[in-house]
């Protein structure tokens, strides 16, 4: 897995970092193959918003989540990545069961 990171409007925190890589690595157990996962992290109003695009073998998904922590964006936008690999493999199973 490629993980690139980038900071906008806030200083780059290798906590942050490191805990961002801690729970990308939970997509791990979802995902087969090259994967690209793209993190931006941005502090708009008070807020901190994480941006989480995900690029790999026949999928493209995208997370954004909003929190006044940092760490709560993150945990949020991975959750939304996970429910849409999640969807996404239901559906392919429900069709060759049919």
């Amino acid at each position: 897995m490629i993980v690139d990171v980038s900071f906008k409007h806030m200083d780059p925190s290798d906590a942050l970092r490191e805990y961002m890589k801690d729970k990308s690595e939970k997509l791990k157990k979802f995902l087969d193959g090259k994967v690209h996962l793209t993190w931006n992290f941005t502090k708009e109003h008070e807020e901190f918003v994480a941006h989480c695009h995900l690029v790999g073998n026949h999928m493209d998904y995208f997370g954004e989540a909003r929190a006044t922590e940092a760490y709560a964006s993150v945990d949020q936008a991975i959750h939304r990545i996970e429910k849409q690999i999640q969807k996404h493999k239901e559906i392919i199973t429900g069709h060759r069961s049919s």
